[in-house]
């Protein structure tokens, strides 16, 4: 078989092929938690490391994706959540949004946090486009629908926010070079 083959090989770890109510509940829900863990973790390191200008980015979008939840809150006490395996990914071209994180540094200015902020939130409309196009039902289509406009919102303020341009923060805790 030659190695540059053009068919998509499905992915083992792309196990889910009914999503309903509850699996889309489920995996959302684990996806904006993932979001508000990784903010806040990151926000805390910012702090850390005496950058409380992006930091303070980090720690004023956790709202947002408190809101985004927001959405589901009302559903999910009614609903059975499924238990999905961390190693299984919803669809074929899924990306976690912490990996937008690993862009992220230190010294990092406030424009670029708003930038990376956006990217994240770019992924979660990702995944809810990717979810539109395969589902059918109507309540989760209203759902998703929803989840979208608000990301909108987000991504537009992200985006006017890191119109600003400063210059990077002086390293506070530069590296030890011994010569």
């Amino acid at each position: 078989m030659n190695a540059l083959h053009t068919k998509t090989q499905p992915r083992p770890h792309l196990k889910t092929s009914h999503k309903n109510l509850a699996w889309v509940l489920a995996a959302v829900n684990e996806m904006i938690e993932e979001s508000m863990y990784h903010c806040q973790t990151f926000g805390h390191t910012l702090q850390a490391h005496h950058n409380p200008n992006a930091a303070r980015i980090f720690d004023s979008m956790l709202p947002h994706f408190e809101s985004e939840q927001s959405f589901l809150l009302d559903k999910l006490p009614k609903v059975q959540l499924p238990s999905i395996p961390p190693w299984e990914i919803p669809h074929q071209e899924y990306e976690h949004p912490a990996m937008r994180l690993f862009q992220a540094h230190y010294l990092m200015t406030e424009a670029e946090a708003w930038k990376l902020m956006g990217e994240m939130i770019q992924v979660h409309t990702c995944f809810y486009n990717q979810l539109l196009e395969e589902l059918q039902q109507d309540e989760i289509r209203e759902l998703l629908q929803s989840l979208q406009k608000h990301c909108q919102i987000c991504r537009e303020m992200c985006k006017q926010q890191s119109l600003t341009i400063e210059p990077h923060p002086e390293d506070l805790d530069p590296p030890n070079i011994q010569g």
